[in-house]
Order: C-alpha cells, then sequence, then structure tokens
C-alpha cells in the first residue's frame, strides 16, 4: 500500500513540475509587464522618499508633542512626568492657547534643503499647520533627525531619533 502512495506521490510532483514550464506566451508577457510597472512603481516611491524622507516620521513625532502639551494643561498632577517627555522631544519650550482641547497637525512640508551636520544627523526645517477647534495656524520648527544603527540578533536595525528646536 505504501509503494502505491509514493507511485501517486511521484506522479503528482512530476506532473505539476511539467505544467509550470508549460507556462503560455501571455502568462509570460504580462509577467514582464508587472515586474516593468513594479519597477516604475518602485522607483517613484525612491523619488518621493529622496524629497522628504522622514515626514511620516517628524509628522508622528510633532503630533506626540503637541497631545503631550494638551494632557499638561489637562491633568496638572502629572506635569513632572510630562515634562520629561516634553523635553526629549524638544530642546525649547513650544506653547498652546489655554484651554486647548485637542490639536492636529497637518501638512507637514521640508522648507529648502536639509543639512548633514554629522555621519549620522541632519538639521531639516519644517512648515506645518497647527489646527485646533478654533482656529488654523502655519508655524515652522526644525528637526534634528539622528540615525544609528545597531545590531540585535546579528541584524542590523537602524534606529531614527528626532528632536525639535524652535529659530
Amino acid at each position: 500500500m505504501r509503494k502505491l502512495l509514493y507511485i501517486f506521490i511521484a506522479l503528482f510532483i512530476i506532473s505539476c513540475a511539467k505544467k509550470q514550464k508549460e507556462a503560455p506566451i501571455e502568462a509570460t508577457e504580462s509577467m514582464e509587464i508587472d515586474k516593468t510597472e513594479t519597477v516604475i512603481e518602485t522607483a517613484a516611491i525612491e523619488d518621493k522618499k529622496e524629497a522628504f524622507s522622514y515626514q511620516n516620521l517628524t509628522e508622528q513625532k510633532l503630533q506626540d508633542y503637541y497631545d503631550l502639551l494638551v494632557l499638561q494643561q489637562q491633568h496638572p498632577a502629572f506635569i513632572e512626568d510630562i515634562k520629561t517627555q516634553l523635553q526629549k522631544l524638544s530642546k525649547d519650550v513650544i506653547t498652546i492657547p489655554d484651554a486647548t482641547e485637542k490639536v492636529t497637525i497637518k501638512n507637514v512640508q521640508q522648507i529648502g534643503e536639509s543639512q548633514q551636520v554629522s555621519d549620522s544627523v541632519q538639521k531639516i526645517r519644517l512648515s506645518f499647520d497647527v489646527v485646533t477647534e478654533n482656529s488654523k495656524k502655519r508655524d515652522s520648527i526644525t528637526a534634528l533627525v539622528s540615525t544609528k544603527k545597531l545590531y540585535l540578533d546579528q541584524k542590523e536595525i537602524i534606529s531614527t531619533k528626532v528632536v525639535f528646536e524652535k529659530q
């Protein structure tokens, strides 16, 4: 019985291998077109990355900073813990209007070219909208983006840190 089962398995594997080799010409052409589309899409994504590679990270960190400012106003009991977190995100003090319920950061854009401060630190000037319940204000800030290579379980990981400074 086992011999018969091994024969069926061998025939199944051989028949599958032959069908894969006999792919129609149309399928081959469509695979080449898909590869070309993928290359074009990848190139377009890389161009966008070069334009402003840290946009998502800086937008997220700015939003975190403003959320901490709102939290500091609403819960003064946690002011010391919040101040510590704010100092990790910014060298300067940024203020928001009193009694602000929610702040949203939108339209983060790079102003000019980024400056390479050192091998691992870039200085990027940013412009963004600060949207509250009652107002919308355009503001600017400088982001210091530092990257560091770490090795974890023999795998290279790139750590990125953003610190803001007002100028």
